[in-house]
């Protein structure tokens, strides 16, 4: 199976390095490989979280900024290395401060390695300086997930108004507020959630459902892309495994926040069931409509 690649991006001090030290520590993404990418000589936040038993490895890539200063056959070598090396369930990689990770979802594209998602943590303290700033900016209209730290010091009325300005970007991500739990961390990533969800009716954390699709036929890969690139907002996470009509091989299928993409896997077998899981909230106000549209693909 292709290997997914998380970006964790923010402004300086939003609380990026905070958010996967606390992934790291429950073991939430399971089996991890972590770069972290600093802009000095000497990665601080790569020894704030080395000492973890989660991380299998530590690769620092330092003096510049990974998706704009280092060439494309060097970031390719780099990956490719931490993969084989490590044999992860999943890569995340933590952007500077000033990055966008919009330029690095792209250079994951050109080289076929898999995105899995993009979250950025917005320091919900000083939110309007952050958006100011064009790169701020960019990293919020990159995200499929915004994490809102430092919530606990900013005043209800205050958080509204954070909520509202970012609604008024015109993002289409996922909004949480505060440090995600487990399940929290686990939809950020996509570990393992469908477990998490399906069968239990809903996760604590954060009241989500899970209902699961499946087909033994051939499906229609245009028409499949076109109704998942429709789903409603409440449906935050779909992914599964397809066979497509004349294709030769099975496809992972992953939705993150809107965002829909297809990787073809040539290991898995041909033949077997179509299988795809929804994950969101409110399931009875979409499921029935969706259902219906995916039963005659």
């Amino acid at each position: 199976m292709t290997i997914p690649v998380d970006i964790v991006s923010g402004w300086l001090g939003a609380g990026k390095t905070t958010l996967l030290r606390r992934l790291l520590e429950t073991g939430a993404a399971g089996r991890v490989a972590v770069v972290v990418n600093e802009l000095g000589d000497i990665g601080i936040d790569g020894t704030v979280v080395t000492g973890l038993g989660f991380a299998e490895r530590m690769v620092e890539l330092t003096s510049g900024c990974i998706c704009c200063q280092l060439d494309t056959v060097h970031f390719e070598i780099a990956l490719d290395e931490l993969i084989e090396a490590t044999s992860p369930e999943r890569v995340i990689i933590e952007t500077t401060g000033v990055a966008d990770p919009g330029a690095l979802s792209a250079r994951l594209n050109e080289l076929g390695h898999h995105l899995g998602a993009v979250i950025t943590v917005v320091d919900a303290l000083n939110a309007r300086a952050v958006i100011d700033e064009p790169i701020g900016t960019a990293q919020v209209a990159a995200a499929d997930f915004l994490v809102l730290s430092k919530v606990d010091l900013v005043a209800a009325d205050a958080l509204a108004a954070v909520h509202a300005e970012l609604a008024g970007l015109g993002s289409r991500a996922v909004v949480l507020d505060g440090q995600p739990g487990p399940d929290g961390l686990a939809l950020l990533f996509g570990a393992d959630l469908p477990r998490r969800v399906q069968g239990t009716g809903a996760s604590p954390d954060l009241d989500l459902e899970a209902v699961a699709w499946t087909a033994d036929r051939p499906i229609d890969r245009a028409r499949l892309l076109a109704l998942l690139a429709e789903l409603p907002g409440a449906v935050y996470r779909a992914k599964g495994v397809v066979q497509f009509t004349g294709a030769s091989v099975p496809a992972v299928v992953d939705v993150v926040a809107g965002r829909a993409g297809l990787q073809w896997e040539p290991g898995l077998p041909l033949g077997e069931p179509s299988r795809l899981v929804f994950i969101g909230r409110d399931q009875k106000t979409w499921w029935e409509p969706l259902s219906e549209a995916l039963n005659k693909l």
